[in-house]
């Protein structure tokens, strides 16, 4: 079986900058020859072996830790140690990275800066009236990313809090949606949610 088929995921050249520190004391820079959600491999002039625990920092895209997999003449590849959490929010950079086409203003869709919302918690109502709890990932003035145990329908209308919002699109760990202006006409104000 070849190394291609052996691989898990597929990897994404991409030449970045990158720092190499190997068992928590050498230091090296090297450049990033590609990457996947689970290996990369970096072209460096380190002294390595297979099983030496690395962390590279790749600038603008994350810090990975991991052991050596494979020795090269160049540099070496390796194999991550992250949770899961961490690899979800690495493959949702990694979609962004492969597929530029598809991901133009996918990062930037809010008009506002987002910012991050440390550990808030909201409750989330749904339009049939069912609600869940979700984790605040980031926020801005006209929308939300959320970590949650479901992912309404793209387009649902939703509740964020007290805001009124449309789910634009999902994440491997759970949906962003923006927030709608309130219905002007009074008619509407029976169907508004009231906080608890």
């Amino acid at each position: 079986m070849s190394d291609t088929e052996l691989r898990r995921y597929r990897r994404i050249a991409r030449d970045l900058p990158a720092r190499v520190v190997v068992n928590g004391i050498d230091e090296y820079h090297g450049r990033l020859l590609n990457i996947s959600p689970g290996n990369l491999a970096v072209k460096v002039d380190a002294r390595v072996a297979p099983g030496d625990a690395a962390v590279v920092y790749i600038k603008g895209l994350d810090v990975i830790e991991g052991t050596v997999a494979r020795v090269m003449p160049d540099g070496f590849a390796l194999s991550f140690i992250l949770s899961r959490k961490r690899r979800n929010i690495l493959i949702e950079r990694l979609m962004v990275l492969a597929n530029p086409e598809h991901a133009a203003g996918l990062s930037d869709r809010r008009r506002a800066p987002r910012h991050g919302a440390g550990d808030q918690r909201m409750v989330c109502r749904l339009a049939d009236g069912s609600a869940l709890f979700v984790r605040v990932l980031d926020k801005s003035v006209d929308g939300v990313a959320v970590d949650s145990p479901r992912k309404p329908p793209v387009g649902a209308p939703i509740h964020i809090g007290r805001e009124r919002a449309v789910v634009i699109r999902h994440t491997p760990r759970g949906f962003v949606a923006v927030y709608e202006p309130a219905p002007a006409s009074a008619t509407d104000a029976p169907s508004r949610l009231r906080a608890v």
